[in-house]
């Protein structure tokens, strides 16, 4: 009798049928080597556009332990790390698949698939349910690119809680909780389960502070000037720090007690991920997550997805291309950098391309196609960027209420140009004046003794 596998509230039931002798195979993948992984998860190409997002799987998969591919029906003596990247891709692929069929999945109904279709080991799944739990909760991560999962220590036992990295670039005005209990979450669907983190898809025109005169403030601020906010201004002016992150959610987050703002530095899965779904070839496993339910106001829908991805491409010209100097700054910083200064083999020449050129590029002209998403001196908040609104609205009032500590700082702060003209007017003139009284008390003092 053939073995069908599913998993409820934490236990797994064996369910015997009569279809067959043997268990069900999964069909070999047929991932090749020199094939790369599409960003939104559902198969792959020979592209090289697409390269990048392998390269960045590749170098995030390596930091889980040899121990958790256990968890699959393979030979574990004769494993390589070629054979471990093979499970992996098999995975990802089928775990993609599932999630976009059925966006009411739980990580535990994905691992009943992958116990149906023998991908994973029905002899020690039980004893290894944390671990596969772990790992679609990792995959999720990397096809979502929404958090980073907490890698897991190499001498550590199952894990008993899901866990996001904060390292990288979090915010607790997004982030209400870094954990959450393995077994409860699981038996979720992937939406109510990302929401158990924070609001990581947030919907338009949220205000996330529960303070009466943050929330009046930010009904009042609608508008936002490319020459005043920008990337240059904020750092060179506020002294707000740049902190590149991998994690989508993160983007535009300040955290004020660092002085730091979050970026996301991969805009190419934005732009994927939004052409492949306008051009009507499928949404990926993103889309995936958005809600279908009234009741979750917060949570963004399919739609509010797609505008999310539209304003972080746009962001990076309002922060970085539109004004010159942030061009400059943008192209002095490398955003491939890890903290310790190694360089990344990963890069998004996107990212170059809409953060450090004056020219628009094909993709912005393509945006332009709807009046409310053209590049503009000045945005309307409700309309240009109603999900990123609420960041741009912390960033805004930390810069406008910062005011210059130095000469140099004084010098750049060029935001009002009237009183940044009147203010070194004053300066000029007055310092000129009292150079010429001195110069004449001087010149009294020598004809006096002469």
């Amino acid at each position: 009798m053939g073995i069908s596998q599913r998993v409820q509230s934490g236990h797994i039931l064996r369910l015997y049928s009569s279809d067959s002798d043997s268990p069900s195979s999964y069909a070999p993948s047929k991932f090749s080597h020199r094939a790369n992984l599409l960003p939104n998860g559902l198969g792959f190409d020979l592209k090289e556009e697409t390269g990048w997002y392998t390269t960045w799987v590749i170098s995030q998969s390596t930091k889980l332990p040899s121990h958790i591919y256990n968890i699959f029906h393979t030979d574990h003596e004769h494993c390589s790390p070629g054979s471990h990247w093979a499970l992996f891709t098999r995975t990802f692929l089928r775990v993609a698949e599932c999630t976009v069929q059925n966006s009411s999945i739980t990580i535990d109904q994905i691992i009943g698939t992958l116990l149906d279709e023998s991908i994973l080991d029905p002899e020690t799944a039980e004893e290894n349910l944390n671990y596969a739990r772990y790992f679609i909760f990792t995959i999720l991560g990397y096809q979502t690119m929404l958090y980073c999962p907490s890698p897991l220590e190499p001498t550590s036992g199952p894990p008993g809680q899901l866990r996001i990295t904060e390292d990288r670039g979090c915010c607790s005005y997004t982030h209400a909780s870094l954990t959450q209990d393995i077994q409860h979450c699981a038996s979720e669907p992937i939406s109510e389960l990302l929401m158990g983190f924070g609001v990581l898809l947030p919907s338009k025109n949220l205000c996330l502070d529960d303070n009466q005169n943050i929330q009046h403030a930010f009904q009042q601020e609608v508008e936002v000037d490319a020459k005043v906010f920008n990337a240059y201004a904020l750092h060179c002016i506020a002294g707000i720090k740049i902190k590149w992150t991998d994690a989508l959610s993160c983007h535009l987050e300040f955290n004020s007690a660092t002085k730091e703002v979050s970026i996301f530095r991969l805009p190419s899965f934005c732009q994927f991920c939004l052409a492949k779904y306008e051009q009507g070839k499928g949404k990926g496993v993103l889309h995936s997550c958005a809600t279908t339910s009234r009741l979750r106001s917060q949570w963004a829908t399919e739609e509010e997805i797609n505008h999310f991805l539209v304003e972080v491409l746009l962001s990076y010209r309002l922060l970085f291309g539109q004004t010159k100097r942030s061009r400059v700054l943008f192209r002095s910083i490398d955003p491939f950098l890890y903290y310790a200064g190694k360089p990344r083999k990963i890069r998004d020449h996107l990212l170059s391309g809409l953060c450090g050129t004056r020219s628009r590029n094909a993709l912005m002209l393509a945006l332009q196609r709807d009046d409310h998403l053209a590049e503009k001196e000045k945005y309307y908040l409700p309309e240009d960027f109603p999900i990123l609104r609420y960041r741009i609205f912390v960033l805004q009032k930390f810069s406008s209420n910062t005011a210059p500590r130095t000469w140099l700082q004084l010098w750049r702060d060029n935001r009002n140009s009237a009183h940044w003209m009147t203010f070194w007017a004053v300066i000029i003139f007055g310092g000129f004046g009292s150079l010429m009284a001195l110069l004449q008390v001087i010149l009294q003092f020598v004809q006096f003794f002469v």
